[in-house]
């Protein structure tokens, strides 16, 4: 497995980029959901950037052995409580298996008429599952990020 350290500069970096990406398109939202751990930080930068309220979604599906099956809801966002005129962005750091990524599709479902899914990083073979996505990494990258 490839391994890539990133620093702070590039995950500001990389934020910042898209958060202009979507200014420059005219993608407004109201909503950025920072998926967590990974996805806080640069979600909490694009929130800013694009003056939108920020949200956290808690997920865990991983344990000591790796990645499972099972998604640990760790802090939730009641998905219904918010007004269906909201347009929402989906914040991850890396995607890979997509797993994570298709367990929010389902969560959010069709509620909402502008739904985006954006990460900093994406797998060659997981691209398809996001909207966006800062870098495109070859399968197997792992990203040692400097929180990690």
């Amino acid at each position: 497995m490839e391994r890539q350290k990133v620093d702070y500069d590039v995950i500001g970096f990389l934020a910042k980029s898209l958060a202009l990406r979507f200014k420059i398109t005219n993608k407004n939202f109201t909503h950025v959901i920072g998926i967590s751990r990974g996805g806080l930080l640069p979600a909490k930068v694009i929130s800013y950037a694009l003056d939108a309220k920020l949200l956290v979604l808690g997920l865990n599906s991983y344990d000591d052995s790796g990645q499972t099956d099972k998604m640990d809801i760790v802090q939730d966002i009641d998905f219904n409580k918010l007004p269906e005129d909201s347009r929402l962005l989906i914040v991850d750091d890396k995607i890979d298996t997509g797993n994570t990524i298709d367990y929010v599709k389902e969560r959010i479902g069709n509620k909402f008429k502008l739904v985006r899914y954006v990460t900093l990083f994406a797998e060659k073979s997981a691209k398809d599952k996001v909207d966006h996505y800062g870098v495109l990494v070859p399968d197997e990258t792992w990203i040692d990020f400097p929180w990690e």
